[in-house]
């Protein structure tokens, strides 16, 4: 049995398209609706439960192996089963049956949005588990056993492999050992693969994801930039994407997988990724000998940009007149020498790790409107230092929360933000740090934290970056502003309220 998800925006078209092939037929579901009208009405009650939802529609058709003929009533059972065990057991669908084709199938609309929380059902791994239902059900029902589309396009275990196994699961059976086979290195790094890609991601986010789970990856790319292949490595054994299977090459991967790949958009992201890999997530591991003061690797030093003085006064007026930062807030990073006008008439905000060391710098040349800057790169290190800074009533206190920003600007607005939520500084100490991409996280520093928000902006970019941190740190909120950027949000909360002084 072969089963293909699809998710969408509008119930009419679909309801239209099942209701009008020949001989077609409801057979099963919970809805009280014989049309495609009446089935469009009864749908806009889930929809009114959460209007904000996106792709709510969820189709799914199921077809049998040819030589398998199920009545009616084996079509009902199967499409209920299918959905309970998919998660929609407190959801609207609908079963329609066709006879338009030589394989028997059947296929069912249904809203993501739960009828009791309002809530839309988990769709992660959604793919892998339609197969694992499919292949009991399979069974349950004493129906051909059908090849998944993903294991039709891996390549098979060698022969010595499958003995390999065959022997183990002897011997695991017998209580020989006290573990099942081991799949392959192989097999391993496929199951990987398509865990990565189990949602239709962007390759950006694709790559990234293998990365976290430990899978460097190799890709090259012609002068025209057309790939020249992928490959995958793990435990230091290496597969080229062929080797894998025609689903886990560069082309497979969107054919087959449906990696998403736009050139013009991941590119420049994608050589990042490649360059500087995302640290896979920290594994509790023995502890390293101490490296004697001899072997200990040296950076270079970092220089920030020279100040220019005299501007300190025209960027304190910019950035409290214009961008309605606090004075004192201001005033103090610089102190700290975080914040200034260098010789070129650049605005620089100067990044540090998070013991506080200074080891590089943002460079602001022409304010922009989503407010982001550039990496200044002069003996900058770039992947270990962030531009951040921490309020609070008790500075010495214990960090409990953190706020991910696009730029330091929005860092420094959401905090006043904040500061206005609480009428002074807030009770808890708060960080409020600006990273823009999801590779340069201090992953092993925030995992720490149970109080943590996503506060990008409300642009392509904030939206794709925070769907990339979220998939690494599942427990955090995502905030989006109406406007565009956190600036001009705390710009508008301003013109459009009375104005009271913050005790700083």
């Amino acid at each position: 049995m072969i089963g293909k998800q699809t998710k969408g925006r509008g119930f009419r078209k679909l309801l239209d398209y099942l209701e009008s092939r020949e001989k077609a037929q409801i057979i099963g579901g919970n809805m009280s609706g014989r049309n495609a009208r009446e089935l469009a009405r009864e749908f806009r009650v889930s929809r009114q439960l959460n209007p904000d939802a996106d792709r709510v529609v969820y189709h799914v058709s199921l077809s049998a192996a040819k030589g398998d003929k199920l009545d009616d009533e084996k079509w009902t059972e199967i499409g209920e089963r299918y959905m309970k065990e998919m998660g929609f057991d407190a959801n609207q669908f609908v079963i329609f049956r066709h006879h338009n084709t030589d394989d028997d199938h059947i296929h069912i609309a249904a809203s993501r949005i739960r009828m009791d929380t309002g809530l839309l059902v988990h769709d992660s791994w959604d793919y892998i588990r339609s197969e694992k239902i499919l292949r009991q059900i399979e069974i349950d029902y004493d129906l051909v056993q059908v090849q998944g589309s993903r294991e039709k396009l891996n390549r098979t275990p060698s022969t010595g492999q499958i003995r390999r196994i065959r022997r183990e699961q002897l011997e695991y059976e017998q209580n020989k050992r006290d573990t099942p086979p081991e799949p392959s290195i192989k097999q391993l790094v496929q199951q990987k693969i398509d865990e990565a890609s189990r949602d239709h991601p962007q390759m950006p986010l694709f790559i990234m994801r293998l990365q976290v789970a430990g899978v460097s990856v190799r890709a090259g790319f012609t002068r025209n930039g057309k790939s020249k292949g992928i490959s995958y490595e793990i435990a230091g054994q290496a597969f080229s994407g062929s080797q894998l299977g025609a689903a886990y090459t560069w082309p497979g991967l969107q054919k087959h997988c449906g990696v998403d790949y736009q050139p013009q958009r991941d590119d420049l992201h994608l050589n990042e990724l490649l360059l500087n890999p995302v640290k896979s997530l920290p594994v509790a591991e023995p502890r390293q000998p101490a490296i004697s003061p001899v072997q200990t690797p040296t950076k270079p030093q970092f220089v920030p940009p020279p100040e220019d003085e005299s501007l300190w006064l025209a960027l304190e007026n910019y950035l409290t007149q214009q961008r309605g930062l606090l004075k004192e807030l201001v005033q103090r990073l610089h102190r700290q020498g975080l914040t200034y006008v260098d010789e070129k008439r650049n605005i620089v905000f100067v990044k540090r790790d998070l013991d506080g060391e200074k080891l590089g710098a943002l460079v602001w040349s022409k304010p922009k409107q989503d407010n982001r800057c550039l990496e200044y790169g002069q003996n900058s290190h770039n992947q270990d230092s962030w531009f951040h800074f921490k309020l609070g009533k008790n500075l010495k206190g214990e960090l409990k929360k953190v706020f991910l920003c696009s730029s330091p600007v929005d860092a420094l607005s959401f905090a006043m933000y904040d500061m206005h939520a609480h009428k002074g500084l807030p009770p808890e100490l708060t960080m409020y740090l600006a990273v823009d991409e999801a590779d340069k996280l201090p992953l092993e520093f925030l995992k720490n934290f149970e109080k943590i928000a996503v506060v990008f902006n409300n642009d392509e970019h904030g939206h794709s970056a925070a769907r990339a941190v979220m998939e690494l740190l599942p427990h955090a909120k995502r905030l989006v502003p109406i406007s565009s950027n956190w600036n001009q949000e705390f710009l508008n909360y301003l013109s459009n309220s009375h104005f009271e002084k913050i005790e700083y």
